[in-house]
């Protein structure tokens, strides 16, 4: 068995190619392909271009004195550039978002107190009631504490 079987794609036929035509032109599956390759090729670009600056602008705070006055100098004017647009564009706030931060500011702090109140006073009467049940139950009282049970005038954990 020296023999080599190769069936190809199913479907396809020999010499009809999927992505170029006879003349070297792209079909339109091919001219769809090389716009996705181009539009991932330039996504990684800008992804290595913006790690790169990254990378410089920190290699040029690490070892200003090495730079000249004339790169010093470009380099504080990007930088003052781009706080610049940050704070213009940070002003721009989404209605959503505002509508939201408004109506925190308004209420947030009623809501806070409310939930603080009531969680304070179900754990102070939580803890009471506990601890009022306790000394009945040491006095000989007939008490139902959950988790907790009387034997001999003593207040004894379930789990015992």
């Amino acid at each position: 068995m020296n023999e080599l079987y190769h069936h190809g794609i199913k479907g396809m036929h020999w010499g009809i190619r999927r992505y170029q035509n006879s003349d070297g032109t792209y079909t339109d599956a091919g001219k769809r392909r090389e716009r996705v390759a181009d539009e991932r090729r330039a996504r990684q670009n800008d992804k290595i271009a913006r790690k790169e600056a990254t990378r410089q602008r920190s290699w040029n705070a690490k070892n200003s004195a090495l730079l000249s006055d004339e790169e010093l100098t470009n380099q504080i004017l990007r930088l003052q550039r781009e706080k610049q647009l940050k704070d213009l564009t940070a002003q721009t706030v989404r209605p959503g978002k505002k509508k939201a931060l408004d109506y925190m500011e308004r209420y947030g702090s009623q809501a806070l107190s409310a939930i603080v109140t009531a969680g304070t006073a179900a754990y102070v009467t939580n803890a009471m009631t506990a601890r009022s049940n306790k000394r009945l139950a040491e006095k000989g009282y007939p008490v139902n504490i959950k988790g907790w049970h009387v034997e001999d005038g003593t207040l004894i954990p379930n789990n015992q």
